[in-house]
């Protein structure tokens, strides 16, 4: 099979997802792709595993875009910043059931997929399908552009983390150049926090707990907490970066309640420690310096195997 992703789009039927509960890089890789195709009259039907609501600090992007329906079965279906078909949630099996599957990610080995477009050094997914479209003689227009710096800017943290490379800039650049408006995205996504989310964020600093002896930082959103400041769980996800400012830490954890009792983990780390390996032991993933997992276990025996894995870096 080619690894050329134009070589798909004229497929009789075409499908597009990522992972569940997207974020701002699977967002904006997909959408950046269903922009092009609708470009050139080529259908296509983008749809996600959304069990909470699509985070509002995103709605810049062209969230109308997102299918209500889906047909029961696609010839081929281009998926992103997945590496686990199981992270597709309701669409795990529409997509297993395409005829193509094309994975476009930058985490390591995905398990699925009949074309692997991976490059776990890159910093995002939009990254990689950047190079591709550049490859591919794809032309990006404004509203791409958009989307894909989007996914740039949220998987590098506003270009502040270790994986924040001279080509992460150059692609910034260009995608400037191509019309993307940066001062309305970094505003939409981190210029302002709605007041109950700041009142929030107040309660979950009350609730650091820093391990000085290991320099590991945490703390944790319950359900109630949801209920009682009126805040989607969504509008929570930028609070791993406030545990993350606490100076004498070097891994920094956020929990967070599901409906169902499961805990929810984000996890970053400054220096040498390895998040991803720690993630892994509750069959998480994601990078060096930023990685993610779900238990079932107890908010105290998650956090006592995350010290137990980070005193092994000592």
């Amino acid at each position: 099979m080619t690894n050329n992703i134009s070589d798909y789009f004229n497929s009789d039927s075409v499908f597009i997802t990522g992972h569940v509960n997207p974020d701002g890089d699977a967002l904006g890789a997909a959408l950046s792709l269903k922009l092009y195709l609708d470009s050139k009259d080529l259908s296509a039907d983008i749809n996600f595993d959304i069990t909470t609501k699509l985070p509002s600090n995103l709605n810049h992007l062209p969230y109308d875009l997102i299918s209500n329906s889906n047909k029961d079965k696609y010839e081929t279906a281009f998926v992103f910043d997945c590496g686990n078909s199981s992270r597709l949630g309701k669409f795990e099996n529409l997509v297993l059931e395409a005829k193509n599957i094309i994975v476009i990610d930058h985490h390591v080995d995905p398990s699925f997929g009949d074309v692997q477009i991976i490059d776990s050094d890159a910093a995002s997914t939009t990254q990689v399908l950047f190079r591709q479209f550049k490859e591919e003689n794809i032309q990006i227009s404004k509203d791409m552009a958009n989307c894909l710096l989007t996914g740039l800017i949220t998987d590098t943290g506003r270009f502040q983390y270790s994986n924040t490379t001279s080509e992460v800039f150059n692609i910034a650049s260009e995608l400037l150049d191509a019309g993307a408006n940066l001062s309305q995205i970094s505003e939409n996504i981190y210029g302002s926090i709605e007041f109950n989310a700041l009142t929030l964020q107040s309660k979950i600093i009350e609730r650091i707990v820093l391990k000085e002896e290991i320099n590991f930082a945490h703390s944790i959103v319950y359900q109630n907490d949801y209920s009682d400041y009126q805040v989607e769980p969504e509008e929570t996800d930028f609070l791993i970066d406030v545990v993350r400012l606490v100076k004498e830490s070097n891994v920094a954890l956020l929990l967070k309640e599901q409906k169902d009792g499961t805990f929810k983990g984000s996890l970053r780390s400054r220096g040498d420690i390895n998040v991803q390996q720690i993630a892994s032991i509750f069959d998480g993933g994601g990078h060096v310096a930023a990685s993610g997992f779900s238990s079932n276990d107890s908010p105290e025996n998650i956090i006592e195997k995350i010290e137990y894995e980070i005193r092994k870096f000592i």
